[in-house]
């Protein structure tokens, strides 16, 4: 498959799995991934968990979409970046991602960015699915006592969900309550 082709149809899986995850289509989730799939999970912030490792793209659907779903809303997630040098390799390395979404069970606003590890499966008919993918949450602030229209303003003046990193950083510096997310983002992991 030819390298635009494949950044094509890796720009499609990844957007399938932000509309999947944020808006709660499982079903889109368990389309994207292999039956056998791995996620596994590296996090750096006590404001969210997850089980270390989930298998199979019915039990990823389940927790990254109807259980995520169940704890938060207003979920958008933001890619930073559309470079993928390795995507001949059916592999996209530290894809780094912006969060803002809100807690359903404190009304906390989460603000939060990391990276994703992709590893797809080149199907014989040309169709790329997930084979491993990682999760790197670097940061992930917990917010109280603040309305919801703080988040909604922010993700107003995010394009999503490819948003320019500079653009991004831009944006939410304006925001004292954001400075370990733009520290973070800036430090370049």
């Amino acid at each position: 498959m030819m390298k635009k082709m494949l950044i094509t149809a890796a720009e499609k899986i990844l957007e399938k799995y932000i509309t999947g995850k944020d808006q709660n289509h499982f079903e889109l989730l368990e389309e994207i991934y292999k039956s056998n799939a791995r996620v596994t999970f590296e996090i750096r912030s006590n404001s969210v968990s997850f089980p270390p490792e989930i298998c199979g793209n019915k039990e990823i659907a389940q927790i990254l979409s109807a259980e995520f779903n169940k704890k938060y809303d207003n979920v958008n997630t933001y890619y930073l970046s559309r470079v993928f040098p390795r995507i001949e390799d059916l592999i996209i390395s530290k894809q780094r991602w912006l969060v803002l979404m809100r807690d359903k069970g404190n009304n906390h606003i989460l603000v939060g960015t990391g990276f994703y590890d992709w590893e797809f499966d080149n199907k014989s008919n040309g169709e790329l699915k997930i084979k491993h993918h990682n999760i790197f949450i670097g940061a992930m602030l917990s917010l109280p006592d603040l309305p919801l229209t703080f988040l909604l303003e922010i993700q107003k003046r995010l394009s999503y969900p490819w948003v320019e990193e500079g653009t991004a950083i831009d944006v939410i510096k304006e925001y004292k309550e954001l400075k370990e997310v733009v520290i973070y983002l800036k430090n370049k992991y």
